[in-house]
């Protein structure tokens, strides 16, 4: 587990600015700040990482700046886990509440100040509109006090996020049993909390996915509503540009991704499951006409999740 703050540098473009803990492999560093490049707008995004063996849930950051061109700072708040099957919706709470807590201080931008890049501080701003000149002194201890703030914030949501652990139920049947009923029974109390899940979601029906990965069978079961599709697509060239454009085309709640997989001949393919709480049919031809415009898809399929 670990958290990364990312920020734009006017010269330098995309620069980690803080990440938890700070012996975090660099490599996945390099390659999370340059997301920002891709996404500008305010949305989650998950980022697979099948080399490393991580994924990366992402979060863009605009937050309100008195010395920032355009009066913004333009950031990146992306928390790592190895997890296969992260804990989505438990990060994504633990996110927005990072944020609220920026949105809270109005000074916290202050934090961003620090060393070097104390030069890009309006020179407008080191004198009053009186003409006395600003204590630097003072300035320097201001930056220092919300660099300290933010390094606590880091602290604070990277150990708020590494206890969470899935709560797991489990049982021991034979191979002959579950192939003699062609079903895989539930536990009771797996069986509760799925109820607990779907009437806090006021969900109806229950999603089920299974994943064959290596010698083992995995399955999901994801409380929804409505009908489910998967959706492939084969593209040429995957890149985190793409993956947002395509979440814009789609437009639909997303229910399970098995992430981005590598082809033969550098094709790649990109899987997912998506809830309609609409017309299926309608829907499907509104997916497929606009996934197969973009840039680079060779190939779109769309089923419905009998």
């Amino acid at each position: 587990m670990a958290v990364l703050l990312s920020i734009f540098d006017t010269r330098l473009g995309p620069v980690s600015f803080m990440v938890i803990p700070r012996n975090f492999n660099e490599k996945i560093v390099r390659k999370t700040i340059k997301l920002m490049d891709f996404v500008q707008e305010d949305e989650f995004f998950i980022k697979d990482d099948p080399e490393d063996g991580v994924k990366s849930i992402n979060m863009p950051l605009n937050i309100t700046s008195k010395w920032a061109r355009g009066q913004s700072e333009m950031a990146q708040l992306s928390v790592f886990t190895m997890e296969e099957t992260p804990a989505i919706d438990v990060f994504k709470r633990s996110m927005l509440e990072f944020k609220e807590q920026l949105a809270s201080d109005p000074d916290i931008y202050m934090a961003f100040y620090t060393g070097n890049r104390k030069e890009y501080i309006p020179a407008t701003f080191f004198t009053t509109a009186e003409g006395k000149a600003i204590d630097h002194v003072q300035l320097d201890g201001l930056i220092a006090a919300k660099h300290d703030k933010l390094a606590g914030m880091l602290d604070a949501l990277n150990d708020q996020l590494r206890i969470v652990t899935p709560t797991t139920y489990a049982s021991m049947l034979p191979i002959a049993a579950i192939a003699a009923v062609e079903q895989v029974p539930i536990p009771r109390s797996a069986l509760n909390e799925l109820k607990d899940l779907a009437s806090g979601k006021s969900a109806t029906r229950a999603f089920t996915v299974f994943r064959k990965i290596g010698d083992m069978m995995k399955a999901d079961l994801i409380p929804c509503n409505g009908q489910a599709i998967k959706v492939r697509i084969i593209v040429k060239a995957l890149t985190p540009e793409f993956i947002m454009r395509t979440a814009r085309v789609i437009e639909l709640p997303l229910l399970f991704t098995s992430g981005i997989c590598q082809e033969k001949a550098g094709r790649c393919s990109y899987e997912a499951y998506f809830s309609v709480p609409g017309n299926v049919d309608e829907t499907i031809a509104r997916v497929k006409a606009g996934l197969e415009m973009l840039d680079n898809v060779e190939k779109v399929e769309i089923s419905v999740v009998g």
